[in-house]
């Protein structure tokens, strides 16, 4: 936290640079004078987009884009993007879908009762300098509206619609809170907060499907999450507090099983992240100011299909 007058800001990004060997070897920060920086996410072109998840009434956060090899100093309103839209939110978490280089997408969660899933998409495609999408205020911003096709909500169709109030309704009746997100091959997921829910939306057939996450065999509460390997890879998940928080996988066989858990560092693990060579898994317990940085003793990847793990119950 900092004090600018009479106003206390609580946020900012801040950048730690490790060796090859997973040493680290610098702190600095890169972008301060934010509120209550969240998830977030990166980018096709390595950098990183900060979410302030704004508790003001209404919220007024926003989606910076920090560039952690910018040389010289970058003005906060440089930063800021155009997925936050005219008036703000309570984001969350950061996607992207560039299978289609001529139509990229990218996604933003947002942490309201009725924080519709946002999409993004650019009308000014430029890969020469990519980053310049996400300030083109040309774009168009669309948001998740779900219609489902059984009584429970698990399985149905989606759409993408332009009036945010209808996909808000939408939001509150069956993904409120929304957190964690990312895509792989295709598919999108995201966890809503409130119900315990992961989605995983089919993009290219518009289909999804819910699973409630404590039906699958574990009690957590998920929080964010980052999908690595293949079709068979994993799906990584932190916890929305509790007594024993840490971080979870699920295989693509709805499997779960346990990276670890701490009784002594409590509440919300978060800042989950993997190093270029998945051999290091970043985290972060959020309100003891703890990071951690995690490996296997067998020296292989996080991104492995198979693990010598055990399994809780299966589904």
């Amino acid at each position: 936290k900092e004090m600018t007058g009479d106003k206390v800001i609580s946020g900012g990004v801040g950048m730690i640079t490790f060796s090859r060997h997973g040493k680290a070897m610098e702190y600095k920060m890169l972008l301060n004078r934010t509120d209550r920086n969240c998830g977030g996410g990166t980018t096709p072109w390595s950098t990183f987009i900060s979410c302030e998840e704004s508790r003001k009434n209404p919220p007024t956060g926003h989606c910076y884009q920090v560039d952690p090899f910018a040389i010289g100093e970058v003005k906060k309103g440089q930063m800021r993007t155009v997925l936050g839209g005219l008036t703000g939110g309570s984001f969350e978490s950061f996607a992207h879908d560039v299978r289609n280089e001529e139509k990229p997408r990218f996604f933003v969660t947002e942490d309201q009762l009725k924080g519709a899933l946002r999409r993004f998409t650019p009308s000014v495609v430029d890969w020469e300098n990519p980053a310049r999408m996400l300030h083109d205020e040309t774009g168009v911003l669309e948001y998740l509206l779900l219609e489902p096709t059984d009584e429970d909500a698990r399985r149905g169709n989606f759409t993408w619609i332009t009036n945010k109030d209808r996909a808000g309704r939408s939001a509150a009746q069956y993904y409120p809170n929304s957190e964690g997100i990312d895509v792989a091959n295709g598919i999108l997921y995201f966890v809503s907060k409130k119900d315990e829910d992961l989605f995983i939306l089919d993009l290219d057939n518009r289909t999804y499907e819910r699973k409630i996450v404590k039906e699958e065999g574990i009690d957590v509460s998920p929080d964010q999450l980052i999908r690595l390997g293949g079709d068979d890879g994993i799906l990584y998940l932190t916890e929305d507090g509790g007594e024993h928080a840490g971080v979870h996988g699920r295989d693509a066989q709805g499997r779960y099983f346990t990276i670890l858990e701490s009784p002594i560092y409590k509440e919300e693990t978060t800042g989950l992240a993997f190093s270029p060579n998945k051999k290091h898994m970043y985290l972060a317990y959020q309100k003891n100011g703890i990071l951690l940085d995690v490996w296997r003793k067998d020296g292989k990847k996080f991104d492995g299909t198979v693990l010598n793990t055990k399994y809780h119950k299966s589904p």
